[in-house]
């Protein structure tokens, strides 16, 4: 391959947006040594408008190209970067300066018209800790690929109130978070526990969460500072505090607020159980007029997490509820068919006529322990199987992201959502073809690594001893997807090898190896620990993180 400049001409799209494209893609560009430079400079012309009168569907995008310049006209700003990211995906980078630009014709409207990620901001994690800046490539890399909606929670139990300094702080960084996805055409989202409070709350108003009136388990995640509505006065502050969260981000694009069940949350009192079709929905038509008052222009969610879980029978109170009035000015239901384990009433009656549904897949925490804290992990069984036995129920939905670690399922979950890939196994060979520029044998090679890391992914942690034992399920491929990476990372060119994104897989075949070796206890290798270490500067860990968003190096 030639090695080429690019230029980057904005021929109708918001200066601000442009200005963040134009930077996104020096970015991309560089880390393939390849450039960007001035029109009339480059040996590769390609330009970007917005034309939303000719391209009325939201996301949809032309791409057109004769082999020296390419056009990508988009319905709107984030279809420019969907547009942008699909070209870059079509072309061909050596990652060494070489550039194959694709030539042809694309016209691609997504298959559905969420397509979400939700950044879990909490336990010191990488939304939570590293540099903002940081956080704004994987926004940019997700606008790339067509992310439409990002999603993020304010947990108010941390805080006695919002003027908390520690609040204060993770307001801040919410609203720079979804405000720097706002200039580039996504738009944001909030999430919250339906009866959640501060660690204020009354003592006398809280909600009860021992497993009785049916409750055969204790709801996960359970602060002890939840309210409960059917109490005298309880709804009433539940609204209070309500209010005093979401007037701080009432000014921002919010597309949808959403309204949540469990973990934490709920409430397992009498008058509440079951809470699925019990206080949680006699709460919501209050919320729902509180979001209207505050947001006027705002949608609402409503989420089905954990349903029978704790309880039996939860599914099926809530089903005739969906179609007797009680989700009036609910645009999404949202649930999780975990596996594709699908509910029994769901299975027998189907969606309700008039119901959209989205989902909330689990991208990050399946099968391993800690999350994310042995290196990158990937699931193409696991969301394969579940988005092939229920993802045709789904208009998108909104992965679940503990960090940077899983960002291969990102690619896939939101490539499935725009129809782009609904095999997994297509969607890892695309992966790699455009993030380690792999072609031929590599590219085949890294993809079946990187699907094989599933089986070495699942593993649990043994405490009976004096150290934690890391027990993978099925370490026989260990050995195999370390000698891929070692031998493909030797070849690649630096600004590849060195970047996070390859980093994390190696650093885990490298960890998975020892862990084999020293029957799973990572801190008997000095290997392992130092492959650790690395991780923990990669994901911006602190002495604060919590142990399961981080590398085992304390326990």
């Amino acid at each position: 391959m030639e090695m080429k400049l690019l230029s980057l001409t904005n021929s109708g799209t918001a200066p601000a947006a442009f200005e963040i494209l134009r930077e996104t893609l020096r970015r991309h560009l560089g880390v393939r040594s390849c450039g960007l430079a001035g029109a009339g400079e480059a040996a590769f012309e390609l330009s970007v408008r917005t034309d939303p009168a000719s391209l009325p569907h939201e996301g949809r995008y032309i791409i057109e190209s004769d082999g020296r310049r390419a056009v990508i006209s988009a319905a709107d700003t984030a279809a420019v970067f969907a547009g942008l990211g699909r070209f870059l995906e079509e072309s061909r980078f050596d990652g060494r300066g070489g550039f194959e630009p694709f030539a042809g014709r694309i016209d691609f409207t997504p298959a559905r018209p969420l397509r979400g990620m939700y950044f879990a901001t909490h336990f010191q994690n990488f939304y939570h800790n590293a540099p903002i800046g940081r956080v704004y490539e994987v926004i940019e890399d997700l606008a790339l690929r067509g992310c439409n909606s990002l999603l993020v929670w304010f947990d108010m139990h941390h805080f006695a109130s919002m003027d908390d300094p520690e609040a204060v702080r993770l307001t801040e960084r919410l609203r720079a978070m979804i405000g720097y996805a706002n200039r580039i055409g996504i738009t944001g989202s909030l999430t919250m526990l339906s009866n959640e409070g501060f660690s204020s709350s009354p003592q006398e108003l809280r909600a009860e969460w021992t497993a009785q009136n049916g409750y055969t388990a204790v709801p996960d995640g359970h602060y002890h500072v939840e309210i409960c509505p059917s109490k005298p006065g309880g709804i009433r502050e539940i609204l209070r505090e309500r209010r005093a969260m979401l007037e701080r981000f009432a000014d921002l694009d919010i597309k949808y607020v959403c309204y949540w069940p469990y973990d934490q949350g709920g409430c397992t009192c009498e008058k509440c159980a079951p809470w699925g079709a019990g206080g949680f929905l006699r709460l919501f038509p209050h919320f729902r007029d509180l979001i209207k008052e505050l947001m006027p222009d705002t949608g609402i969610i409503l989420s089905t997490w954990y349903f029978d879980k704790f309880i039996s029978g939860e599914w099926d109170a809530f089903y005739p509820r969906m179609t007797d009035g009680t989700l009036s000015g609910v645009d999404y239901v949202m649930s999780f068919f975990h596996g594709g384990n699908v509910p029994r009433v769901i299975r027998e009656r189907g969606i309700p006529r008039g119901i959209r549904m989205i989902d909330f897949p689990e991208i990050s925490m399946h099968g391993c322990m800690p999350w994310g804290g042995f290196g990158a992990s990937a699931l193409p069984g696991f969301l394969g199987r579940t988005n092939a036995a229920s993802g045709a129920f789904y208009s998108g939905g909104y992965p679940y992201s503990e960090g940077i670690f899983e960002d291969v399922n990102k690619y896939y979950q939101l490539s499935f959502y725009s129809g782009l890939h609904t095999d997994p196994r297509d969607a890892v060979r695309a992966y790699v073809r455009y993030e380690f520029c792999a072609s031929g044998e590599a590219e085949e090679e890294l993809a079946d690594a990187i699907i094989a890391s599933e089986k070495t992914l699942t593993r649990t942690a043994d405490r009976s001893g004096p150290s934690v034992r890391f027990v993978m399920e099925d370490p026989s491929e260990a050995g195999r997807i370390y000698s891929t990476f070692a031998r493909y990372g030797a070849g690649l060119p630096e600004k590849i090898s060195k970047s996070p994104k390859f980093r994390m897989w190696y650093l885990r075949a490298v960890i998975d190896r020892e862990l084999a070796s020293c029957g799973g206890y990572p801190l008997r290798s000095e290997i392992c620990t130092e492959a650790m270490r690395e991780l923990e500067v990669i994901y911006h860990t602190s002495a604060g993180t919590r142990p399961s968003v981080r590398p085992p190096l304390g326990y």
